[in-house]
């Protein structure tokens, strides 16, 4: 499967992992040398009518609560995890490239493309970072 089948259009920010890692590990509660990066890309998009949200590279992410703190998903041995991250903090890993959701993404099989279908149908092209 390729990236041609899905749709296009939904702009994500691409962030940098090693900013993420560390904002996490700050507020980590486990042994942090144990925290590691998530499937990457990690991606910030805008959803739901302003709202924003963090994918991975799974299709896999979550949307800021009301107290504008997004659960970011770490490897923590062989399982993942979440560490809430501020959009401030989120914003300090924001790398300047911007990337398709249809590419960051990774494409093997349905489940990943069922988790990009998702995402896109709640992209919010209104509060878009292009």
């Amino acid at each position: 499967m390729n990236t041609n089948t899905r749709p296009r259009g939904a702009s994500a920010v691409v962030l940098d992992p090693e900013t993420l890692l560390a904002a996490a590990r700050a507020k980590f509660g486990g042994t942090i040398d144990h925290l590691g990066h998530g499937p990457q890309p990690q991606m910030l998009i805008p959803v739901n009518r302003g709202e924003a949200a963090v994918v991975n590279g799974e299709g896999v992410g979550e949307i800021a609560d009301e107290a504008d703190e997004i659960e970011v998903y770490f490897a923590y041995g062989f399982q993942l995890t979440t560490v809430k991250l501020t959009l401030e903090e989120i914003a300090q890993a924001d790398t300047g490239e911007r990337i398709d959701l249809a590419d960051g993404i990774r494409t093997f099989g349905a489940r990943l493309s069922s988790n990009h279908h998702i995402w896109f149908r709640k992209y919010d092209q209104d509060n878009s970072p292009n």
